[in-house]
Order: C-alpha cells, then sequence, then structure tokens
C-alpha cells in the first residue's frame, strides 16, 4: 500500500514506518507519539512490527473497530480523539505483533490461559452476584466469542464492567479473550506502569518481564 495524495507524510521509526493514508486531525501529533512508544518500550519489541497504515479502511469500519494487527502490520483509523487514543491503538495492536512473534514463549506451558480462565470464573461469580444473567455463556472458553463481546460491552457497559472486575481484571476490555487479556495487560504494563498489575495479573506480568530482557528471547 503507497499513499494516494503524495502530500500526506510518511515516517521511518528506526525498524518500523508509518504511512498517512488519509491525514490525521491537526491537535494529533504523531512524532510526539512515537517518540512516547519508543521511550516506553525497548527497541527489540518494537522490531517486531513491520510498517502502520494509517487512514479509512473498510475491513476496520465493518467490523466496527478502530485498529487491527495483521501480517506484519498495524492498521488505525484516522479518526482519533487525542494523542493518548491514538498511542493506546499502537501498543495494543503491538502487543498482536508480540503475540504472534513469541507464541510459544506466552502460551506453551498453558500457565497464561490458566490464569486468565480463572479470572474469568470469578467474574461469572461477581456478574451472578450483581443479578446479571450469564448461563448462555462459556467462561472457560479462551477464544473470543462475538456474541459474549456484545454482552460485556452492550448489555454490561465497560464502565459498571470495570467497577465489577476491579480485582479481577485491570482492563475491562481484558475479559473478552485470552489475546485481548494479553494486549490489555501489554499496554498496563508499559504504557500505564499499573503498580498493580504485577499482585492483580502475576502470571502475564512474568512473561511480559520476560519478554522485556532481550537475553530471555534468544531460544525464541
Amino acid at each position: 500500500m503507497k499513499n494516494k495524495n503524495k502530500n500526506l507524510p510518511e515516517y521511518n521509526f528506526g525498524s518500523f514506518q508509518v504511512f498517512v493514508q488519509k491525514a490525521l486531525p491537526d491537535f494529533i501529533d504523531i512524532e510526539e507519539i512515537f517518540s512516547d512508544i519508543k521511550k516506553a518500550i525497548p527497541g527489540h519489541i518494537l522490531d517486531s512490527l513491520d510498517i502502520i497504515y494509517i487512514g479509512e479502511f473498510s475491513f476496520l469500519k465493518e467490523r466496527g473497530i478502530n485498529a487491527m494487527y495483521s501480517d506484519g502490520a498495524i492498521y488505525i483509523s484516522n479518526f482519533q480523539d487525542d494523542n493518548e487514543d491514538l498511542k493506546d491503538d499502537i501498543v495494543h495492536e503491538l502487543a498482536h505483533a508480540i503475540e504472534e512473534k513469541y507464541r510459544d514463549l506466552l502460551y506453551s506451558d498453558g500457565k497464561l490461559e490458566d490464569e486468565f480462565l480463572l479470572k474469568r470464573n470469578r467474574l461469572k461469580r461477581a456478574l451472578l452476584d450483581h443479578g446479571y444473567s450469564v448461563s448462555k455463556f462459556n467462561f472457560y472458553e479462551a477464544d473470543y466469542n462475538e456474541e459474549f463481546d456484545e454482552f460485556l460491552h452492550k448489555d454490561i457497559g465497560y464502565d459498571a464492567l470495570r467497577l465489577i472486575a476491579v480485582d479481577i481484571f485491570s482492563n475491562p476490555y481484558a475479559v473478552t479473550s485470552l489475546r485481548e487479556y494479553f494486549a490489555a495487560c501489554f499496554e498496563d504494563y508499559y504504557l500505564n506502569n499499573d503498580p498493580f498489575l504485577k499482585d492483580l495479573c502475576p502470571y502475564v506480568y512474568k512473561k511480559l518481564s520476560l519478554l522485556n530482557d532481550i537475553d530471555n528471547l534468544e531460544t525464541f
């Protein structure tokens, strides 16, 4: 993919490039965003990313999402609220690139999945205590389920879910699936410096600490 409008910028940020297919709002400072990301995330983690495209993409609109990772590239909508909104999208999708590259390190022992599913079971009990009907959902399913996702963000709502799951998940979107659990914790680890992440999600925190040290990745 290349810019159709040659007046729109292209950026080179070390190991990866950013192509702006359609202009971002004037209040978005993309260079500041990537400066912050490079300060927060080690180079060997950023090396997992090849390219970022920013613009209007029909496949994002069709799925009702702002960003996605696919085949070494991140695709992001140019409709962004502010710098933090765009930064969150980039780092969240970077987490999926890392997950793909280091899948064996993250998942081969099954412990990260076990941690996630135990949390989902705790959430089930909490939702029942708050009067929600959850009998039709399998809380021991680690993969994404569209109907369950709709239940979380439409029937419950993320504001309410955040309060219900405050001592279970660090982020309401982490409830959605195992992959989103990892990606949400990745954001908390690198962007939010969450002081409670180590105690709240100890096994994913351990995995992120392993990823953070390049010496641990030589065999992966």
